[in-house]
Formats: C-alpha cells, structure tokens, sequence
C-alpha cells in the first residue's frame, strides 16, 4: 500500500451534521443524538449545587455532559445539561453555524458520545477515523470551508498525523474521562445529502436518480436538489422555517384566544408531539385539544414548501432536467409528509400508486428514521472515500442497532424543580459521490 493511502487504512468511517435543534452522530450501526446548544462555564460551585439538586435517575454521560473547552479553558455544559446553564448558545441558528467555537466543544461531544456507546457495545472505541460531515447550506461552500479551517488548526500534530483530544466529565458522579482519536480526513458536504446517500446505499443499488430532498428541522427546512449525482447549488436553500414556526404559532393563538391571555411554553407543547398527546391544560379554560390547530399549521407549512418546490421543478424542467425521486427527511418530516406527497402527485399529476413509489417515505425504509437519515448518510460518504483511497469495493450494508440521545430515558423522574423541560424534535430515534469536497488532515 502506498504511503499517501495510509491514513485511511485501519479508519472507521463516521458521518455527523449539525442540526438546528439536533446534532447527530454515526458510526457503523451505533448513532448519538445531542441537543444543539452548549453552555456557559461550569464552576465548581455550580457543579456543586447541580449535584445536590439533581433529582434525576438517568446519570447517564449522554444526559449529564461536559466538555472541557481548551479555547476558553473551562468546562463547558453540552446538549441537555444546558438546561442548567444562565447562557445557553444554540450554536446553529437560522441555517448558519453561529459560533465555530461552540460547534467544536460539539463535535468534541458527539463524537466521544460515539466512542463511549461503541466500547459499551464491545465493539472498541474510535481510536482512527474518516468523517462525512454535514454542514448548513444558507452559507453556501466559503463559510463551510471557514469553518472546517476552525476544526483544523484546533487538531494537534503529532508527526503526520493529526488527532482530536477530547476531556469529557459526567456532570451526575464528577467521572472524567479522556479519549484522543485520530482524524484522517473529513468529507464535507451539504445537510440534506446525507438522506441522498443513505437512499444511494439502501434503496438505489447504487445507481444514480435524479433526487429532491426536503428535509425539514426544528429551525430550518432544507431544499436539495441532487441532479446527477451533484448538488444544484442554484437551487439549494435552508428556508427560516420548521417545527419551531408550528409550535410558535399554536402558542400564539392560544394566548390570542384564552380570555385570561395565557401563554402556553412552546417546549410544553413539542414534548408532546412524539407521545401523541394533543391535549393542553388551560388555566381558567380547561383542557384544549390543539390537534386542529396543529394540523392547520402543519398544512400551511407543508404548502409553504410546496411553492418553492414547484418553481424549482419548472427551473429544472427549463433546463431538461428531470426528478426521479423525492425524499422527506428530519424530524417534521412525519407531519408534513402527506400534504407534501399530496401535492407533487397533483404538480405531476400521477396516479397514486406512483406517487407512492416516487415520494419517498424515509420512515418505511429501515435507514435510521427521517431523524438520524443524514447521519448514517454522511458516514456511508465516509465509508465510500475510504474504499476509493484503498481501491477496494465499498460495502453498501448497514443497520442501525444502537441509538444515544441526551433525552430523558423512559420512567426516569425529571430534573430539579423549576429546571425547563428539553425541545425534542418530532419523532421517534429508532459509488463515490462526484460533488464531494475532502479535507485531508493527518
């Protein structure tokens, strides 16, 4: 083997995105879900009191995260322990990566999450990786290329590799751990393609469609069309609106319409969307069933997308370019999915039997859910430029077995009194790629 493909031999292959609500990790069949907000500055004296407060039975690490923060040198609250921080910062805003900063202490996070939730399984911990990465598509190439320049000066050399050190603490039980991984490249490409590819693995046989991937946030809702295999940047967007634009207007209205003008929190109502719970307690009013409520604003929004989907199939069609398929990713897709196959079936005028085999429900398809689709997407694309730096075949089997999240594990009691509750999103955690961009970097 030569000497320039040795970096990637012995690597395991990882994809990752980072997520309005949500950042996502993927190794092999294992994925970690982390909220997409870090913290202030944890003190020892706020360590201390969180320690006597938490009434919690899930000490777990995914629930009680620390990443320790070079840049500033202090321990840093991470996903759900941001609960309890004075200054939480959601490091992915609007389709735009806010603070480079933050979103490293982020990858730092989801990445030893990863490690930790393999060697439970028995598998070993990362120790040599290739990434496919994931990043907003509101800035388009320079501001992901900025910030994969972040990532690289805050790696450490050591001879003509390049490797991640990572210091994590167990808020709950004071545990410390360290871990450094080695990282040998990292593929970047736009939120949305990971779906693209997953559906390349695992439904294509790796042939090439012509595929349109909506892919709808807590945030954002990402349109990317891939056309032979590449992303129509042209096309490409991160529209400013998502389950967060639902959840807002429901509690508007609520207080519009209650006589003693009250104002339901937004995270009391996403809490109960994957439960299935429609129902609202009302001081002064009642029980109120918002199921209407959410099904008209889950039909405006599925509308609002539709609109810029068929400008951008007459575009495409100007240009005698043509859709084969069309994907519904991320954690709205199971709301607004219908409306959506609903309404490319009349754009096109189809029979519903192909509707139903060219819109895609990614749920009925085993690749992870329409949540974590991206993840094990990007790793495929991992997976891939590992096996083209070898010159061996790509395997196009997965399976996703394992999933980590910093939610609250069923029958555990909440935090501390008064601690605000998390903001899931909706739904339940269950060939080389000709536009793809590498970094090299050890």
């Amino acid at each position: 083997m030569s000497a320039h493909r040795e970096p990637y031999q012995d690597c395991v292959a990882v994809g990752g995105e980072l997520g309005t609500s949500t950042s996502k990790f993927c190794a092999e069949d294992t994925v970690t879900v982390l909220t997409s907000v870090v913290g202030d500055a944890l003190t020892p004296a706020l360590e201390e009191s969180w320690r006597r407060m938490n009434r919690s039975r899930d000490r777990r690490f995914a629930r009680n995260l620390a990443i320790f923060d070079e840049a500033r040198g202090a321990w840093r609250y991470v996903g759900a322990m941001t609960r309890s921080s004075e200054r939480p910062s959601w490091f992915t805003e609007k389709g735009l990566i806010q603070s480079p900063e933050d979103a490293f202490v982020a990858v730092q996070a989801g990445l030893f999450l990863l490690s930790r939730a393999r060697r439970e399984a028995g598998l070993g911990p990362l120790r040599k990786v290739g990434m496919g990465f994931g990043v907003p598509v509101k800035a388009g190439e320079d501001a992901a290329d900025d910030f994969f320049r972040y990532l690289k000066s805050r790696l450490s050399r050591e001879g003509d590799a390049s490797h991640l050190h990572i210091r994590a603490k167990n808020v709950a039980t004071g545990e410390v751990e360290e871990t450094r991984i080695r990282l040998s490249f990292v593929a970047l490409q736009f939120q949305g393609y990971g779906a693209y590819m997953s559906l390349l693995f695992g439904k294509y046989g790796m042939k090439l469609y012509n595929t349109y991937v909506i892919d709808v946030g807590h945030g954002t809702w990402i349109k990317l069309p891939v056309i032979e295999n590449e992303v129509d940047m042209l096309l490409a967007d991160s529209v400013p609106q998502g389950m967060h634009t639902i959840t807002e207007n429901i509690s508007r209205v609520i207080f519009e319409r209650s006589r003693q003008r009250f104002r339901i929190p937004e995270q009391r109502i996403m809490e109960k969307l994957p439960r299935g719970d429609f129902r609202l307690e009302i001081p002064g009013e009642g029980v109120l069933d918002f199921r209407p409520l959410l099904e008209a604003e889950a039909a405006a929004l599925a509308e609002s997308i539709l609109q810029r989907v068929r400008l951008d199939l007459q575009a495409l069609s100007r240009r005698g370019q043509f859709v084969d398929y069309f994907a519904v990713a991320g954690g709205g897709a199971p709301l607004v999915f219908p409306a959506i196959r609903e309404g490319v079936r009349r754009f096109f005028d189809w029979a519903p039997e192909v509707a139903l085999a060219r819109v895609i429900d990614v749920s009925t398809l085993g690749l992870g859910g329409p949540r974590t689709i991206n993840a094990l997407g990007f790793m495929l694309l991992a997976r891939d430029q590992i096996a083209l730096e070898l010159g061996e075949p790509v395997d196009p089997h997965f399976e996703v077995r394992r999933t980590v999240s910093d939610e609250l594990e069923p029958g555990a009691p909440s935090e501390a009194p008064g601690a605000p509750a998390a903001i899931p999103e909706l739904a339940a955690i269950a060939t080389a790629a000709a536009s793809k961009r590498t970094v090299t970097v050890g």
